[in-house]
């Protein structure tokens, strides 16, 4: 598991140097991928990582779409191999540093958390947090990275007036 949060990591790094809409969605695609076969081996839940991945699939053909029709498409330079790499080598870092804690029943408390089943216990230990932190923080960057690919001064469709 840590050597596919690994090449998850790398993907992200992937991602903030890419400069195209088609490396962007590449990366996104790759990246939706693994963590769909990730949490695809969990015991239970093969269904929520196969509806998870039709989900952002529906989302990445969207995004390209609009992407790749109001972004200008510049020659692929080459990329910044420093970003990767220091983005990579940080990641790595934080995952060696940080400790998950053990997987204690978090649900044990009183009122209706006890009525959960065991898969749904399952869903939300400790363990699986940084893979739902990953998630969360990748969606976050793309939404960054969209807005800033979507400045008003360099869209192609939009006239300087």
């Amino acid at each position: 598991m840590n050597l596919s949060l690994l090449a998850l990591m790398a993907l992200g790094g992937l991602f903030l140097a890419s400069n195209t809409p088609h490396i962007l969605i590449t990366s996104l695609l790759f990246s939706t991928l693994l963590t769909a076969l990730v949490l695809g081996l969990l015991k239970s839940f093969p269904w929520l990582a196969y509806i998870l991945f039709l989900v952002f699939l529906g989302g990445i053909l969207i995004l390209f779409t609009y992407v790749s029709s109001l972004n200008s498409n510049p020659m692929m330079v080459k990329m910044k191999v420093w970003v990767i790499l220091t983005f990579s080598s940080a990641a790595t870092f934080l995952m060696c540093a940080s400790t998950v804690p053990p997987a204690a029943n978090i649900f044990s408390g009183t009122g209706e958390a006890t009525e959960l089943t065991p898969s749904m216990k399952e869903l939300f230990t400790p363990l699986h947090y940084p893979l739902y932190l990953y998630l969360f923080i990748y969606l976050l960057l793309t939404l960054f990275y969209i807005v800033t690919l979507m400045k008003i001064y360099y869209a192609p469709l939009r006239s300087a007036v």
